[in-house]
């Protein structure tokens, strides 16, 4: 199968047969987008029906447009029943004094993003679906704003919030109040429907989690007394005390399933119910994650913590995931520091794609330092370029960015920064000048290239010191088989290794070549993880981060975001 024959959906030829409406369907047209790839088209139709997805694919699949075309449709849903809904208030003429109108709530999405480029491009994507007005003219159909202490929230509210977690907690926290309840704790428990997080897996790893778990929680809680109120009323609860004393299992229940699973459970109540009682439906909020790597191979694992805590979610993912692209040419050369220099300016100039200035190089690098390194010796081989990491000022990381996305033939020297979300056409060619320190990194840097079915090139320098690990890629590259068994706790194959005494342990399988058990992966959150792998598996009140952290942060989370954002972009 083809590249491009693996992209594209399988099944449906437009966007439409995924049950999106007329009018997104022509947005997308007029974008460039005119078929859904095949994860879109796995992951829509279930996102329209308002389920808890996973969406794990390889880079460059389409994973954006998989969750942002239908949440574009479900706001475009909503606004047309505001506008009949208020058409028949207008009709049924003023009420009697003392009477209330009908209320239609207007709901949002909030997109959690890891870093504030990221942030940017999906609000790009969003508001780039355009489509005519009453009066012809076109128009955003929908709207996104990215929030955060440089860019608070708008006059007009967004259809689709974006931030990085800490970004939106620096809002809530320290600025709230001043732009309105929405931006209240309480305002993003009431008006917030869909919860996306967008690089799932990093966000939920410990440099994130604090922020994150946060907010999740914030979401669980209100969740869970959204559901109480409604069967505390259904059952003849005398209010929350009573509903606290019950078992932890019967309360489990009640939050999962309403009425029918609490009785199904074993709860008798003190009351006698009508047995053609009609109970719920009850209100839900959607949540859906979206990563290109996301390991479930151990009880520790990111994937695993997911599925602990949204045991009713739809997982959809390609056949690709955790792999290389079969359309991707992968060249390997071992370096020394003493020739390094010379493979590196032969492995761009010799590029006959940065020759004919027809397709863009990636140069990614261990961090800023070596990656300043890197740019004076391509500057010494006289190849035009620019720098993107995190200890260059914003301003010339938004230029390098945008020369990346507007020049023919431009290399970029990067930093992991670039790694993830980056989503620029035409990158022919992804060099590593420093061998990636992980299989994860490594996915995520060689997804640059060969996009949309598009084909690509990498060409990885590593050092001796890098070997063990090149090899077993290479390994599992040449065989066509998932990265997945090499992806590492600590996110360091060096460590991985030294800890095995040398010899190579594929994931989720034990030294003796076992699978892991629960021993292991108790090792394994001790070491780290234990903030994602406790997502499911706390008491009543703890919620998705086990309680440390969950409430606080107050008063931190400007300095939060700093370290988020220097994590995200190192």
């Amino acid at each position: 199968m083809s590249g491009e024959e693996a992209f594209f959906a399988s099944e449906h030829d437009n966007f439409a047969g995924l049950g999106v409406s007329p009018t997104i369907q022509v947005a997308l047209e007029a974008s460039g987008f005119k078929r859904p790839s095949r994860i879109q088209e796995l992951a829509a139709p279930h996102i329209l029906r308002g389920r808890n997805v996973v969406v794990a694919a390889e880079t460059g699949s389409g994973k954006t447009l998989s969750y942002l075309v239908p949440i574009a449709h479900l706001m475009l849903k909503q606004r047309a029943a505001m506008q009949q809904h208020a058409a028949a208030l207008e009709a049924a003429g003023p009420v009697a004094d003392g009477a209330e109108r009908p209320r239609f709530t207007r709901y949002l999405a909030l997109v959690l993003c890891p870093n504030v480029a990221l942030c940017q491009q999906v609000a790009a994507a969003v508001n780039a679906l355009r489509g005519p007005d009453a009066d012809g003219k076109q128009q955003q159909l929908v709207s996104a704003a990215v929030i955060n202490s440089s860019n608070p929230p708008p006059f007009e509210t967004p259809d689709v919030v974006v931030a990085t977690p800490a970004g939106l907690l620096n809002i809530i926290d320290d600025a709230g109040g001043a732009y309105g309840w929405l931006w209240s704790e309480d305002g993003m428990q009431a008006r917030i429907r869909h919860v996306i997080l967008d690089e799932a897996d990093l966000l939920l790893t410990p440099a994130f989690s604090r922020a994150t778990q946060r907010i999740l929680t914030l979401f669980k809680t209100a969740d869970r007394r959204r559901v109480e109120a409604k069967l505390f009323e259904e059952l003849g609860f005398s209010g929350k005390d009573e509903f606290d004393r019950l078992p932890r299992a019967l309360q489990v229940a009640a939050w999962t399933g309403g009425a029918p699973a609490m009785l199904a459970e074993g709860y008798r109540p003190k009351r006698s119910l009508d047995p053609d009682a009609k109970y719920g439906p009850y209100w839900r909020r959607q949540y859906i994650y979206s990563a290109a790597t996301l390991p479930a191979a151990t009880y520790s694992d990111v994937g695993s913590a997911i599925a602990k805590a949204h045991p009713d979610a739809v997982w959809v993912s390609t056949d690709l995931l955790h792999s290389s692209k079969p359309q991707v040419e992968h060249a390997w050369r071992e370096v020394t520091d003493d020739d390094s220099t010379i493979h590196l300016l032969d492995t761009i100039k010799s590029d006959p794609d940065y020759q004919a200035r027809s397709g863009k190089t990636l140069v990614f690098t261990a961090d800023g330092a070596s990656a300043d390194a890197v740019s004076e010796v391509l500057a010494g081989g006289d190849v035009p370029h620019v720098v993107y990491h995190k200890s260059r000022p914003m301003g010339e990381q938004a230029a390098a960015l945008a020369a990346l996305r507007e020049q023919p033939g431009c290399v970029m020297v990067c930093t992991d920064a670039a790694a993830r979300g980056l989503d620029v056409q035409d990158i022919k060619h992804v060099v590593q000048a420093d061998f990636a320190a992980n299989a994860i990194d490594f996915i995520h840097r060689i997804g640059r290239t060969a996009r949309a079915g598009r084909g690509g090139r990498v060409t990885s320098l590593f050092r001796p010191h890098n070997r063990p690990l090149v090899e077993v890629l290479q390994g599992y590259i040449a065989d066509g088989v998932a990265l997945e068994a090499a992806f590492s706790r600590a996110r360091s194959f060096s460590k991985k290794l030294k800890k095995t005494g040398g010899v190579f342990v594929p994931r989720g399988m034990a030294a003796g070549g076992e699978e892991a058990g629960e021993g292991e992966a108790g090792e394994a959150a001790a070491e780290g993880q234990e903030g994602a792998a406790g997502a499911g598996r706390r008491g009543p009140g703890r919620g998705a981060g086990g309680g440390r952290g969950a409430g606080r942060g107050r008063g931190r989370a400007g300095r939060e975001e700093a370290a988020q954002e220097e994590a995200a972009r190192s």
